[in-house]
């Protein structure tokens, strides 16, 4: 899909779905569960360092393998710049002005000028680290050319909506994924205890805020009064915040009027791309066509999906319009007990037979799920694991061997396949 926006099928009361994509296999599995777009980074002036990102040939690659799919590409450009870094930002605004992505989100004032002298028929966003928190700034940011505003990630559901209503541009919310305890990223927790070297403003955070720490906190202004913290073997946690899960109030969130719904995750694996990307689309689908009591009736299934990822605990932050900080944080750390589950993307599918490089070790025996577009899970019980090169027999395939599996037919090549050990919490409304 070209700038001028044909393709997507949005009207009124739809909005972007818009995925994470670290690299180009991630790219491919949130197309391939229902993403209407990606954002993804390139080797440099990104804030996501530690994802893999995007060298100039792959985005090259990327933009055209979107574009011949009718989706959309988004690449952030989102660092605050420091004075040496104003040459290489004026050479990644021409690179991308010949390249032709959908849009270009910019975070620094100096950075959109640029853009806008170097490629002036690129559309750009405003990262959410400009914290737009009113429709006066998003007003004053679309009269200096910005189309889009990624508004901040600290509004209410009717904050979001003045916003959108009143600033006169696109407004993009994030739905999903990881929080920061700061407002909209800005602190310096790691620069200070891990280094210049984990910078969150360059996207190296450290994460401190999710450290264990050994020592309750006195406020020593008021002495005798203690922060309330709980340890566990693993240590003391606190600004440990619970994931964003605004899947319970989505109907909500499309009624104020947003352009695109953002899930953060560049540095996420293929697994949560895909099933996020699975899970929103259905939810989306259901809205569309069942209305706010057809995804009531299926949001457990569907929560029920995202608890069996990676995740530190869900909470809707400040959606719902209060903040409620014993359901936002997690006193004894973050329940991050299944990260070794994903097994890998199912490369070809022939005959009954699959043929996937694994990311973790697999054994006979070993139940595993494949996962499809539409909600489509299909259970499988080990029983013939080959290597794929010599098509001998394995009891056990190590992680980066790459394997045959006979489960029979029905299986799509982009299938996700995890281990079915990890039992998650069933979801309570």
């Amino acid at each position: 899909m070209g700038r001028s926006g044909e393709g997507t099928g949005l009207g009124v009361g739809k909005a972007e779905l818009l995925l994470p994509a670290g690299t180009p296999d991630k790219l491919k599995t949130a197309f391939h569960f229902g993403a209407d777009a990606v954002y993804l980074g390139m080797k440099e002036l990104s804030l996501r360092s530690y994802a893999g990102n995007f060298s100039l040939e792959e985005l090259e690659w990327a933009t055209g393998y979107a574009h011949e799919r009718g989706k959309r590409i988004v690449v952030a450009v989102n660092v605050l710049a420091m004075e040496h870094e104003l040459a290489a930002v004026r050479r990644a605004a021409r690179v991308l002005g010949e390249l032709g992505p959908d849009a270009v989100v910019i975070s620094d004032p100096g950075v959109m000028q640029i853009f806008q002298s170097e490629a002036p028929g690129l559309a750009l966003h405003l990262s959410t680290q400009q914290s737009v928190t009113n429709s006066a700034a998003a007003a004053f940011w679309r009269a200096r050319g910005i189309k889009r505003i990624i508004l901040a990630r600290e509004l209410s559901l009717a904050q979001i909506s003045e916003v959108t209503a009143n600033g006169g541009a696109e407004t993009e919310v994030f739905v999903h994924g990881a929080q920061c305890i700061a407002f909209s990223g800005r602190c310096f927790l790691s620069l200070h205890w891990a280094g210049e070297n984990r910078d969150p403003r360059k996207g190296s955070c450290a994460q401190a805020c999710r450290w264990p720490y050994g020592v309750a906190l006195e406020d020593r202004r008021r002495p005798g009064q203690w922060n309330p913290l709980e340890e566990d073997e693993r240590g003391t946690y606190f600004f440990d915040a619970k994931d964003l899960c605004a899947l319970p109030l989505l109907d909500r969130l499309l009624e104020t009027g947003v352009s695109a719904l953002k899930v953060e995750g560049r540095t996420r694996s293929e697994l949560y791309v895909g099933v996020v990307a699975d899970v929103y689309r259905s939810a989306l689908t259901l809205l569309a066509e069942s209305g706010a009591q057809g995804l009531k009736e299926s949001l457990g299934g569907l929560m029920g999906e995202l608890q069996k990822l990676t995740n530190r605990g869900f909470s809707d932050h400040f959606l719902g319009g209060t903040q409620d900080s014993e359901g936002t944080y997690n006193r004894l750390g973050s329940p991050l007990d299944n990260r070794n589950d994903y097994l890998g993307r199912v490369q070809e599918a022939r005959d009954g037979m699959v043929v996937l490089q694994l990311k973790n070790a697999l054994r006979l025996g070993d139940r595993i799920e494949f996962c499809m577009p539409g909600m489509v899970r299909r259970a499988h019980t080990v029983d013939l694991l080959l290597d794929h090169d010599t098509e001998a027999r394995l009891d056990l395939g190590r992680s980066g061997r790459t394997v045959m599996l006979l489960c029979g037919p029905g299986i799509d090549a982009g299938a996700l396949v995890r281990l079915t050990r990890t039992t998650p919490a069933a979801y309570a409304e």
